[in-house]
């Protein structure tokens, strides 16, 4: 009895007039485009991608200043993010697509719907980043764990630091997501961190309201730095429909069943 082949996740580079971008990609049909939240890359979606091969062409981008791909010129803002993705889809030849964006990536996601509604078909926004005040965004600046450079020990140390941080935080999970995890942590550049500048920096509560394309957003119960402002955030978006699912801000990691299944019901539905 023969086993069935295993998926196989294809990468590329895509060349832009500032330097390259990353790529995975499997899978065949409409094209669904997932962008990945800061520090993290498309690796991040690789327990998620073959799930979905079946019913799409998948292209998981790493975001510029991200993960394989070369860094911007200079420190970018959202809409800059939003343009290089359509950049790289002009290259590859795709108009129309869905777009899945989580937390820097539905911040930009949100502006790409924003700056050329006629390409999406249908827009998902996970763990959209929300704010408080111009004083929350100032205290994240001042946080050495999200914001700036890595800090790199010369013994190494900050290897250890960082597995026994976050080793806990996955008891009860497969290995291999710790590892997906780990690798994506260890490999922050000196420059990752201008994701989380250019989300800190923009102005969402002003641009969600401009969405025009059918969107969903989704919350995991569990991420408690945006659950918050699930009701406002809901009520700034017109054609919305919005889920909270009992997990954490990296089920598409830890929990990719539950965060397929919800995609599939919402991309798939007649609205």
């Amino acid at each position: 009895m023969s086993q069935q082949k295993p998926i196989k996740i294809k990468r590329g580079f895509v060349e832009l007039e500032w330097g390259q971008v990353h790529y995975r990609t499997v899978g065949n049909g409409p094209t669904l485009v997932l962008l990945h939240k800061t520090y993290f890359s498309s690796r991040s979606f690789i327990r998620l991608m073959p799930l979905l091969a079946a019913d799409f062409r998948v292209i998981a981008l790493d975001i510029p200043g991200q993960g394989e791909s070369d860094n911007p010129p200079m420190q970018w803002n959202i809409p800059q993010y939003a343009e290089a993705v359509f950049n790289v889809l002009d290259t590859l030849g795709i108009d129309k697509f869905y777009l899945v964006g989580n937390s820097t990536g539905a911040a930009i996601a949100c502006e790409a719907a924003v700056i050329s509604a006629s390409r999406l078909k249908k827009l998902v926004l996970f763990g959209m980043p929300r704010w408080k005040d111009e004083a929350s965004r100032a205290a994240l600046r001042q946080s050495k764990l999200f914001y700036g450079p890595p800090d790199v020990k010369e013994d190494g140390s900050h290897y250890t630091t960082n597995w026994q941080r976050i080793k806990q935080l996955w008891s009860g999970y497969p290995p291999e997501c710790f590892e997906i995890y780990f690798q994506e942590i260890m490999s922050r550049k000196d420059r990752t961190y201008e994701g989380i500048e250019a989300v800190l920096s923009y102005d969402e509560a002003s641009r969600l309201p401009l969405i025009s394309v059918p969107t969903l957003l989704m919350w995991a119960k569990d991420d408690t730095m945006f659950t918050p402002f699930i009701e406002d955030t809901t009520q700034l978006v017109s054609q919305v429909t919005t889920k909270v699912l009992n997990s954490n801000a990296l089920m598409y990691l830890c929990d990719p069943e539950l965060y397929t299944a919800t995609l599939l019901e919402y991309l798939q539905s007649q609205d």
